[in-house]
């Protein structure tokens, strides 16, 4: 670790939705420009010109995306922060003074502490992921719509509801068919597909989430994938103190999609039944056993791509 802080120029940046602040790790040049094209054109002649070889990104819902495609384009190493991760490392720290460019030096050395090369940003997953985000906003209307469905007595404003409710999955239906299509095109992307499909529960909506938002898998060593997704259990113990386990952090957006897999999983899959049923004859709660199940069905995502080989369903013991 210590040889890659003295062998590697490494820059953080702070991303907003106008500028970018950039502070480069242990050295005292900054810069601050435009979040647009030319900005970020001029950003890389910046980084160039300094020796950057490793950039560190905050996750800014969307804004950082422009950025993020542009560096990997470029040959650059880009380690992709969640704002929880940055957080934490200020505590640790102890650094209380926030402004922008304090952010992107705190980002710098947040990303200087990453020892594991992270893998280069697939600008084909960039785009799909743009579709993927319309699409989980899409649902996420029609379900408020629904709600808001419940209270409604007027029959116009009923019919209403329901148009809009019928044109948002239409609007549903046409981007997963998009993204397939896209997906489709390209053969090592169609084939993690299908071996994602062959999981239990994992119909084509969790399966293009999986492949999506967790490109790491089938390159991870065991628990590394439960831990990305979120569903890893830490200890809560000191002396004495046994504290229940917990899970947290994590990729959200695909742990949702997981859920619902572990929940049809767990009814169809003869394999998963009888380990959800052995916990709960040990008296485990059910979500406990829900998270279980998806610990498993993520660790065999990354089994079977590392193998490239489609899940087989283990019978009942």
């Amino acid at each position: 670790m210590e040889r890659c802080k003295l062998n590697t120029i490494i820059a953080g940046i702070d991303v907003g939705k106008g500028r970018l602040d950039v502070a480069l790790y242990g050295r005292s040049e900054t810069l601050v420009i435009n979040n647009s094209p030319a900005g970020i054109g001029s950003l890389l002649d910046w980084l160039k010109s300094h020796g950057v070889t490793r950039v560190g990104l905050e996750a800014t819902g969307g804004y950082e995306r422009a950025v993020r495609e542009a560096m990997g384009f470029a040959g650059l190493e880009v380690v992709m922060h969640q704002p929880l991760e940055v957080r934490l490392f200020a505590r640790l720290k102890r650094m209380k003074a926030k402004n922008d460019r304090l952010d992107a030096a705190l980002i710098a050395a947040a990303t200087a502490q990453v020892d594991a090369v992270r893998a280069a940003s697939d600008p084909r997953l960039s785009q799909l992921a743009e579709r993927l985000t319309a699409y989980e906003q899409m649902s996420d209307q029609a379900a408020q719509m629904k709600t808001y469905l419940e209270h409604v007595t007027l029959k116009d404003i009923i019919r209403s509801y329901q148009a809009r409710i019928r044109s948002l999955e239409n609007l549903k239906a046409r981007l997963l068919k998009d993204i397939l299509a896209l997906v489709a095109v390209h053969p090592d992307l169609a084939q993690r597909l299908a071996l994602l499909r062959s999981l239990p529960g994992f119909g084509p909506v969790v399966a293009v989430a999986v492949l999506i938002r967790m490109p790491e898998l089938g390159a991870l060593e065991p628990g590394k994938a439960a831990a990305l997704l979120g569903v890893a259990p830490f200890d809560s113990e000191s002396g004495q103190h046994k504290g229940q386990r917990f899970i947290q952090g994590g990729r959200s957006r695909p742990r949702r999609l997981v859920y619902i897999a572990a929940l049809a999983a767990k009814r169809v899959d003869t394999g998963f039944r009888a380990f959800a049923e052995r916990l709960r004859s040990r008296g485990k709660p059910p979500k406990l056993v829900l998270v279980a199940i998806m610990r498993k069905l993520i660790e065999a995502a990354n089994l079977i791509l590392r193998q490239q080989r489609p899940w087989r369903t283990r019978p009942a013991q």
